[in-house]
């Protein structure tokens, strides 16, 4: 269909026709080129509210800030715009897990343990 031509009652269905065929065709295009260049989950960049609403707290966004002026949490910086890396972002979780009692207690005897040799 010429997309120049002046388009009648009567042609009306085949325009359709064809205005639904590229919109099909341009889906198709939008589809590939996002599932080409979307990144693995864990190499995602999040911004500042990317991350709050990411994070299991949701924490609000000045204790993110004050979390980062504190190098409490893993971030970039480039210029004024503080962005995180996902893969960062689940390490820093799952570090900051709390050792149960029996882990402290496992850690403290051997701590003991390696001061207790004796060098001869």
């Amino acid at each position: 269909m010429d997309e120049k031509s002046n388009i009648t009652f009567e042609d009306l269905p085949k325009a359709l026709s064809w205005v639904i065929d590229k919109l099909i065709q341009l889906d198709m295009k939008i589809d590939n080129l996002t599932s080409t260049s979307q990144l693995p989950p864990a190499e995602q960049w999040m911004n500042l509210k990317e991350l709050c609403e990411y994070l299991p707290s949701h924490p609000a966004e000045q204790t993110v800030y004050g979390w980062t002026s504190c190098h409490l949490i893993p971030f970039h910086k480039k210029g004024k715009r503080i962005m995180f890396l996902k893969s960062e972002i689940n390490l820093w979780l799952r570090e900051s897990k709390m050792k149960s009692s029996y882990e402290l207690e496992k850690d403290a005897k051997q701590f003991v343990q390696s001061k207790n040799v004796r060098k001869f």
